[in-house]
């Protein structure tokens, strides 16, 4: 049973891995679209910080927070690139040792070495009596299951997701400096969060409703802002990059992971907003668990 994820970032890219690595065989189709959110997303592990204690994402959340340990082991082991998995978060001067984070073009990078990808756009899926027939930009394929993972761009097939922009600033900073949450103050609106990285100091993170891919200065400032009040000692240092991605949001605000409401042999798997590396674990076991359970 070949299974084609359509999107190849942090979610298609990990389903695809998890699928392979159950014995299905496994292509990830991927369109490297400007604004996706893995690029810009900052790799916290944190229910904490997210204010998720007592939604309905709370015990997604913590089970997929277990996972993410053993799952950041068998993913080096693998492919032999590190994805940067470090326990704890400071929250206030609190340290929650059970928390953590990774680095997410590094998860992505380790899962596609063990999958294949194909570099195409996909155009339209078609449903057909023993699998789905795929048109891309280069071509077509066929194949028994499809797993819609394409973030906002899923909302061109038929999946209720909008854009939310999100963007972090880069700063050229030690890798070491701790995970830091700021303290919400009511009625401030985000408090932000610092964090060190392969890549850099990452400061983050804004949230409007647009589906531009492009930076502005606006948002630059507010996360020198974030910088001066969590990490004062290294605001002031040049900025590497500022990243901007696009959070897939549903109306409810939940994770769509499932079958498609309306094409036959899709599994969708989008919707995830803010939280889509913390979630990635529980929504690739979910999927296998679907791919498992297919006529």
């Amino acid at each position: 049973m070949t299974v084609l994820v359509v999107g190849g970032g942090l979610i298609g890219s990990l389903v695809g891995w998890t699928l392979q690595e159950a014995g299905y065989p496994t292509v990830v189709l991927d369109a490297e679209q400007p604004g996706a959110a893995w690029r810009a997303g900052a790799g916290l592990l944190t229910p904490v910080g997210e204010r998720l204690r007592g939604t309905p994402l709370e015990e997604w959340a913590l089970t997929s927070l277990q996972q993410w340990p053993d799952l950041a082991r068998r993913l080096e082991a693998r492919s032999g690139q590190p994805v940067h998995w470090r326990a704890g978060v400071w929250h206030g001067g609190k340290l929650a040792a059970r928390e953590g984070q990774v680095h997410p073009p590094s998860v992505v990078r380790a899962a596609r070495r063990a999958v294949p990808l194909w570099r195409a756009r996909v155009l339209a899926l078609h449903p057909e009596h023993k699998g789905v027939r795929v048109l891309t930009d280069r071509g077509e394929r066929r194949a028994a299951l499809v797993v819609l993972a394409a973030g906002v761009w899923s909302a061109a097939f038929g999946v209720a997701v909008r854009a939310q922009q999100g963007q972090a600033l880069l700063l050229d900073a030690p890798a070491s400096i701790p995970a830091t949450y700021g303290l919400r103050r009511r009625g401030a609106g985000p408090a932000g969060y610092a964090l060190g990285r392969p890549d850099g100091l990452y400061v983050g993170a804004t949230a409007r409703p647009t589906a531009s891919p492009q930076p502005d200065l606006h948002a630059q400032r507010w996360l020198r802002g974030v910088a001066c009040r969590l990490v004062p000692e290294w605001a002031a240092r040049p900025a590497v990059a500022q990243l901007v991605g696009l959070r897939p949001l549903t109306p409810g605000g939940l994770p769509l992971v499932g079958p498609h409401p309306v094409l036959r042999r899709v599994i969708v798997a989008t919707g995830h907003g803010r939280h889509g590396v913390l979630l990635a674990p529980w929504t690739a076991a979910r999927v296998l668990a679907l791919v498992q359970g297919a006529p």
